[in-house]
């Protein structure tokens, strides 16, 4: 399955936030289903409603981001 990707700079590396604004990275797949960067982190906590690109100061929902 891919990797959906930032609609501004075009890369896949994607964070969500908890609460205390802890990072996690993750990605988002064709799906929509958002997935840990590290398969062993937990997304408990973590507001998955909205991600955050790595590589340039968008966010958004994950249903804005573009297929490759």
């Amino acid at each position: 399955m891919r990797k959906l990707l930032c609609p501004q700079c075009k890369i896949a590396a994607l964070y969500v936030k908890n609460d205390r604004n802890e990072r996690l990275l993750v990605y988002v797949m064709e799906d929509g289903e958002i997935v840990p960067k590290n398969p062993a982190d937990s997304m408990e906590g973590f507001d998955l409603t909205e991600v955050y690109c790595l590589g340039c100061s968008w966010h958004g929902s994950p249903k804005r981001l573009v297929k490759r």
